[in-house]
């Protein structure tokens, strides 16, 4: 099967009615490759494929109608898809939604219309349930994954250290295992059924065991559809989060921040703000108590000084004051208790030092006057002297670094705003900012409940199947004693074989699949991988699906133990091998599969991989991935090229013919 044409309209960017034709080469093979920058429409086109074959809810393709449509009253989009099968007939699969002239419509509100063309004529079938099916048949959803798969995708597989279960559910869909096992539990329905019909069973305990095999059953189709649902759920979250993330990186230009920095840098900004504060307390506090003094600090050392000598003015004139006093205390002191000099002075000689050291006191021992303009006590002088003190030991000099400080901080206030507010001026571009964080936040905490949901009910689903098993088991036990009719015993007794011999054709099947599976995918490993040399085997353990590469010396290398080019190139290995074992001729679609890998690893995925994917690829490619470079060594092998170009003024993907370089 192949792809001739795919024509898409209303849907997200895709505004008006955007039609892909796929060429085929000479040899019959087609290589087409469609570039195109992100957001320009590369994941809307595989999405609206997998819309087209399948269908989806209404209130998925609701929320991805065209903006501008919408704004305009029309709610719908359509797709329209042409394929030739293998035996050469060729089927056009339409698929459209419409709200009708319905007035503020809701997702309720759109119809769907699926309209089926077989080699020119319209197919007409009563039920379009019955016409799905066939599309199913024909491509069945469970195995696309290997076919229709993006970087994501490779990158999920590649991070997946227990693939185990991801494995087996994928394997059993390529092989069509699910829909033999579908007939296994029809065919113990239908046993059931006629043992509700043998005579003679009133055992309690087999009555006990029939109602609780009854609840078991009922518990694992319960979890089955909540699995489904949750799944459902995941996926929708997934989409918003994307689309939410886009039309972010749209409006701002720039990557989302994650809440936590956000929270971060508002905690950072209430810091700095309130550091901010006090520093601007303190520099008025300093003001305050010490700058009016400090300005006058020029005057201190002449104030200091006039203190001092008033202070010796002060002294001088006491000492004049108390000349006579002093002088009978100076004579005295030299004549009593012995006299200092040999010879006593009379009265006339003791009168006439009297006088000298009299007129010497107070003529102030013949300093000069000094005019008193202070008139300080000594106590009013020591506390003046003492303040000055504490002025020029101050922190006074601790002014400087916080001015500095406060500059700092205020440019550190601002920065925080811009990063809280990135190119939001306006009102209401903040709430769409703010809106946008909180809808991103709310989708990846619901991706985390969802996935962990999952998680829970693998294992929930692991317990009630073997319980179910068990139960069953110990029923046909039980019957066994019972007398039944030969007509229902040999009709119970032909499902048992049935289902048994479904059961080994599963298991031999199983075997045979993982053995070519093995096979295909060591294969496309070796061509792949850059550590090619370095691994001797592959091999998947039929019961666990365990996966284990081996060396030269039969050493069992990890998958953990591989580098992140590598496990992305065995994830690739291994959708190509499953692809190969299910033995579907079905279109290849790969998006953006190199984005995450070195120059070694893209080498072997554009000169070994594309040209060998399959007998129809479609390559969808930004710049940086198939370059220049990749783009001539895979130019050889194209059908065609081509481009979605997006207009961010319009909003609008249209498709060019060329690509990047060659338009």
């Amino acid at each position: 099967m192949r792809f001739k044409k795919f024509t898409i309209a209303g849907y997200k960017s895709f505004r008006y009615p955007t039609e892909i034709i796929f060429p085929t080469s000479q040899d019959g093979k087609s290589i087409f490759l469609i570039g195109g920058m992100n957001g320009a429409g590369k994941t809307s086109f595989m999405e609206a494929i997998n819309f087209c074959l399948y269908g989806a809810k209404a209130d998925l393709i609701f929320n991805a109608i065209n903006r501008q449509e919408k704004a305009e009253g029309n709610h719908s989009t359509r797709f329209e898809l042409t394929l030739e099968t293998d035996e050469g007939a060729e089927i056009i699969v339409k698929r459209s939604w419409s709200a009708g002239a319905t007035a503020n419509p809701k997702p309720k509100d759109l119809e769907e219309r699926l309209i089926v063309i077989r080699d020119g004529k319209r197919v007409s079938v009563q039920s379009k349930q019955m016409w799905q099916d066939f599309i199913r048949a024909l491509i069945p959803p469970g195995i696309t994954p290997f076919f229709f798969f993006d970087g994501e995708k490779i990158q999920e597989i590649a991070a997946d250290d227990h693939s185990e279960v991801r494995l087996k559910n994928s394997l059993e869909a390529a092989l069509g295992i699910e829909f033999i096992k579908r007939l296994t539990d029809d065919l113990a329905t239908i046993k059931n059924q006629e043992r509700q019909d043998y005579v003679d069973i009133s055992d309690a305990d087999l009555e006990f065991k029939q109602s609780e095999f009854k609840k078991e059953r009922s518990k694992l189709e319960r979890r089955k559809k909540e699995r489904l649902e949750a799944q459902e759920d995941l996926n929708g979250f997934r989409q918003q989060y994307d689309e939410a993330k886009k039309r972010f990186q749209v409006t701002f230009n720039t990557e989302p921040e994650a809440r936590e920095t956000l929270r971060e840098n508002e905690k950072k900004r209430i810091q700095a703000a309130n550091r901010y504060s006090q520093a601007d307390n303190e520099i008025k506090i300093l003001c305050e108590k010490v700058l009016p003094l400090a300005v006058a600090s020029k005057l201190f050392d002449g104030l200091k000084q006039r203190i001092e000598i008033e202070r010796g003015s002060i002294q001088h004139d006491a000492i004049r004051d108390n000349a006579a006093a002093l002088t009978k205390t100076l004579i005295q002191a030299v004549e009593e208790p012995e006299p200092l000099y040999s010879v006593l002075l009379n009265p006339e000689q003791r009168t006439e030092l009297e006088q000298r050291i009299q007129r010497l006191l107070q003529q102030g021992m013949g300093l000069n006057q000094t005019r008193t303009v202070l008139n300080l006590s000594e106590r009013e002088a020591a506390r003046i002297l003492h303040r000055i003190e504490e002025i020029e030991s101050s922190d006074l000099c601790r002014l400087g670094s916080l001015l500095d400080e406060k500059s700092e901080l205020d440019l550190e206030i601002q920065r925080l705003d811009h990063a809280l507010q990135p190119s939001a001026s306006s009102a209401s571009e903040r709430e769409l900012f703010e809106q946008l964080q909180a809808e991103m936040e709310g989708c990846s905490t619901q991706i985390g409940r969802k996935s962990e949901q999952l998680r829970s009910l693998n294992e929930d689903l692991l317990t009630l199947e073997k319980r179910s098993h068990d139960l069953e088991a110990e029923i046909s036990r039980l019957y066994e004693r019972h007398n039944v009719s030969r007509e229902k015993a040999n009709f119970i007794a032909e499902c048992d074989t049935i289902a048994s011999l479904l059961g080994q054709f599963i298991i031999r099947l199983r075997e045979n699949k993982i053995h070519l599976l093995q096979e295909k995918t060591f294969e496309m490993y070796r061509q792949l991988s850059s550590k090619s040399g370095l691994i001797k085997d592959l091999l998947i353990d039929p019961k666990t699906y365990a996966v284990s590469l081996h060396d030269r010396h039969g050493f069992v290398i990890r998958k953990s133990g591989l580098s992140a080019g590598e496990k992305e190139i065995f994830a690739i290995a291994l959708l190509w091998g499953l692809a190969q074992t299910s033995q579907l001729r079905l279109p290849i679609i790969i998006d953006t599969p190199l984005s995450r890998l070195d120059s070694s690893h893209r080498q072997h995925i554009v000169h070994d991989y594309f040209p060998n994917a399959g007998e129809q690829v479609v390559i969808l490619s930004t710049d940086t991935e198939v370059d220049e470079t990749y783009y001539a060594q895979l130019k050889p092998y194209l059908s065609g090229a081509g481009m979605l170009q997006f207009d961010q003024h319009q909003e609008l993907t249209t498709f060019q013919p060329g690509y990047f370089w060659e338009r």
